[in-house]
């Protein structure tokens, strides 16, 4: 799957099951498309979902996050932008995925 097209979607599956589950905002970490800082979530990792998708919906998801998360890398979202972005949390910065 094409970057830009795994981003869409991602985007997609995030807004259609309520993702993150646990809504807490990473405060100080700036958002690199609005500037925001205080509306930055960490999107949970697949592992992490096991329990609360469909089997179907976590292999999707699984496929998306494989596709847009560089190795370890934690994925989060800005809840004003909806922007999914790569998230370096020991930095305290919210990156772009796509350059």
């Amino acid at each position: 799957m094409e970057p830009m097209e795994a981003m869409a979607a991602i985007k997609r599956f995030v807004m259609e099951h309520r993702l993150p589950k646990t809504e807490i905002a990473l405060f100080g970490v700036k958002c690199p498309y609005c500037g925001k800082s205080d509306r930055i979530e960490q999107l949970e990792t697949p592992e992490e979902l096991n329990m609360d998708l469909l089997n179907a919906d976590l292999k999707h998801y699984k496929m998306l996050w494989r596709s847009l998360a560089k190795e370890d890398a934690l994925l989060g979202i800005c809840k004003f932008c909806l922007n999914v972005l790569g998230l370096d949390l020991e930095k305290g910065l919210a990156e772009p995925l796509l350059d």
